[in-house]
């Protein structure tokens, strides 16, 4: 109980605390009570937390500690992420003693509050992160030192053991020999060297090196791999549910390999059959195979412009287990009935054979829908139109937030720098396939768990309710940014989020409210436990449609695969397993998400590399104590104007209302703002690009 307690407080370190709130928070009965009030007094008696007037408490001091990861942005400062589920913890340039990005580390509250949530320091290093550093040489006093990405440690790394023709400008991994002191450098052995910083041809390699990640399988695997082929498919036929002759087909982006989902629809007297069928791995990937065991480790397929790290084998990947045209495959199908109104009326979930009849980039779609072009498709693909529009007009209704945050897209030329971005375009087509695979991943995580037995592991994609004191902050930043919007205290609807992103839509402040409006709500994790979709505002949501480059997605179709043959593996072993591929996939998920950002950053750097001295519209995307960052119109590209350029004022920061603000001539700069910079420089080294503001 005593522990339990304490995890309250921990999770709310400012928050005073009635017995009552205490009890209820613990879900604690009438008997309980008694207990608890004699858990709180020991608890004032030994310092762990402090009795206020008015029945209230509150965490001590000496207990104001947090154990989290720090995770350093590239604009400098961090956040520790607890592991009592408590706010993030801002920790800025100047607070993180020796710590880097990676490292678990304790840490205290420090000053005051800040609006968007608690600001501490690092007192300790518990563990480091990594034992090896991936980064760019530079000389300094005649010695070799590296930078690192996100941010270079003010004290440097210094190599050792190197030989002496190594020049500056190369990207280099090593390993750590000496943490020293906190003004002493760190003291990293070269291992290798990976290539030149200038030449983009490496920049894939760097991310490779730097997030452990290998193209290749081992022999092992390929040598299973091998055994498969077509004739694997044909005998199986005979065990499926026959699709063939149904009219379903991909759609993909152009350069897509992998088609993993095919998409059916069908009308008649009492409504529309849809059917989302997805590609059968699990027939070919057997539990505890070799396969198996390195498609686990790899949890995810991770994505860049230039290559891809495959979670599966292409020989699985994109010819066996793909879905390709005219050829038959295996699926698992998710067959869902709908009434006139398209309300679901019932579902079959199944393994099925079936044959693409064609294979559509999302452009051919838009075309033939918007009816630039024809089909012999066309009205099966109208017929899709209309149910999308209505699944999202309901979603939408029922409180599912749609941020749609442009990403960017990438045309290359030679040598790796792109010659053209441009933010990523969300059209009708990408929505038909988006609310079909909704559809089917509610369906199937709505219906499967009914028919296992009591307690049987599921893995579940879940987004948890925001916790109250984000909230309450959340409410006190729109009150001082004086947007005109109320929000009740407490707990907030996903309708509630949906009606601020509303209002800002065309506020300079929406990159802010955005922003902080993810930062409000928790991650999106896999878990054991249902625990609904937040987000999108479902009770029940699971990933079902992407096993070729999803671990979960391939353990939910083995359980069904159980259902189906009402065979099921024990359940201590099948949840020890699933416990496993819940913890990978996590850690996987954030670390793709992570190697994808950075190689995205890299190729900006490099278009912005090509274009000094030119100029572009952007918006101030973060206002620090040290200058702006400004976001690029039209690549999504970022840099930083630094506050020593602009010389027209001396300029404070005023961080409560993320401005600049000009002394003299009380010229503000605020997040949101537009303004048009000039690309001054690109340090490729510390990941960086300097604007100037032009006025002209």
């Amino acid at each position: 109980m005593r522990k339990k307690i304490l995890n309250i407080f921990k999770k709310h370190p400012r928050k005073l605390f009635s017995q009552k709130e205490i009890a209820r928070r613990m879900n604690f009965k009438q008997q309980d009570m008694m207990a608890m009030k004699n858990t709180l007094k020991e608890m004032v008696n030994a310092g762990e937390i402090n009795y206020v007037k008015g029945k209230r408490y509150t965490l001590s001091r000496q207990s104001n500690t947090f154990e989290g990861v720090l995770t350093v942005t590239q604009k400098g400062f961090g956040f520790v992420i607890t592991e009592n589920d408590s706010e993030d913890i801002f920790i800025g340039r100047r607070s993180m003693a020796d710590a880097i990005h990676g490292d678990r580390v304790r840490v205290s509250l420090k000053g005051r509050q800040r609006p968007q949530g608690p600001r501490g320091r690092v007192d300790q290093v518990i563990e480091r992160g990594s034992e090896y550093f991936i980064g760019v040489t530079y000389r300094h006093t005649g010695k070799m030192f590296m930078a690192i990405s996100p941010v270079n440690p003010s004290r440097g790394i210094k190599l050792i053991k190197y030989k002496q023709d190594l020049g500056e400008g190369q990207i280099v991994k090593a390993r750590v020999k000496d943490w020293g002191r906190t003004f002493d450098p760190i003291i990293a052995e070269l291992e290798a060297v990976v290539g030149r910083a200038d030449d983009p041809a490496n920049d894939v390699k760097m991310i490779m090196h730097k997030f452990d990640y290998n193209q290749e399988f081992s022999k092992k695997v390929m040598n299973e791999v091998a055994g498969f082929n077509q004739e694997w498919i044909n005998k199986e036929i005979p065990n499926r549910r026959d699709l063939r002759d149904w009219v379903c087909f991909t759609i993909d982006p152009l350069d897509a390999k992998d088609f993993d989902d095919a998409i059916s629809i069908q009308s008649n007297q009492n409504g529309h059959i849809l059917g989302v069928h997805i590609a059968d791995v699990s027939y070919f990937v057997a539990s505890n195979s070799s396969v198996d065991r390195e498609a686990m480790n790899r949890s995810t397929s991770v994505y860049f412009t230039e290559g891809v790290v495959h979670m599966l084998p292409e020989e699985l990947s994109a010819d066996l287990c793909s879905l390709r045209p005219n050829v038959d495959r295996l699926a698992v199908s998710a067959i869902i009935q709908l009434d006139k109104d398209y309300n679901v009326v019932g579902s079959e979930i199944l393994p099925t054979v079936i044959k693409s009849k064609a294979r559509f980039t999302y452009q051919d779609v838009q075309d033939i829908i918007s009816q630039k072009s024809d089909s012999k498709f066309k009205k099966e693909l109208n017929q899709l139109k209309r149910l999308a529009s209505f699944l999202f007009k309901r979603r939408s209704e029922g409180g599912s937030i749609d941020f749609d945050i442009p990403e960017p897209i990438f045309e290359m030329g030679d040598k790796g720098i792109p010659h053209e971005i441009r933010p990523s375009e969300r059209v009708e087509s990408h929505r038909i396939v988006e609310e079909c695979m909704l559809l089917a991943n509610r369906v199937v995580a709505a219906e499967i768990p009914k028919k296992v037995p009591k307690k049987f592991p599921f893995v579940y994609r879940v987004h948890a309710k925001p916790d109250k004191l984000k909230v309450d902050r959340f409410g006190s930043l729109l009150k001082l940014l004086r947007l005109g919007i109320q929000v009740s205290e407490g707990d907030l609807s996903p309708n509630d989020f949906k009606n601020v992103l509303k209002h800002v839509e065309d506020s300079p402040y929406r990159h802010l409210i955005v922003n902080v409006t993810l930062r409000t709500m928790s991650k999106a994790v896999y878990s054991m436990k249902n625990q609904g979709h937040f987000g999108l505002a479902f009770q029940h949501y699971t990933h079902f449609t992407s096993p070729i480059r999803r671990y979960p997605d391939l353990m939910v179709h083995r359980v069904i695969k159980m259902v189906c043959d009402q065979s099921f593996e024990p359940k201590e072993e099948w949840r020890d397993i699933m416990e496993k591929v819940v913890k990978l996939s996590n850690a996987g998920e954030i670390q793709a998400l992570t190697a994808e950002r950075e190689y995205i950053k890299m190729k900006q750097l490099r278009w912005l590399g090509e274009r000094i001295g030119k100029s572009f519209d952007g918006v101030i995307s973060g206002v620090v104590n040290f200058g702006l960052f400004v976001e690029l119109k039209s690549s999504l590209a970022e840099g930083l104007v630094h506050l020593d350029t602009l010389e027209d004022d001396e300029y404070t920061y005023d961080e409560d209302l993320y401005c600049l603000r000009g002394k003299k001539y009380n010229q503000e700069y605020r997040l949101g703002d537009r303004v048009r910079v000039k690309v001054l420089s690109v340090l490729f080294e510390k990941q960086r690009a300097n604007f100037i503001l032009n006025n002209e």
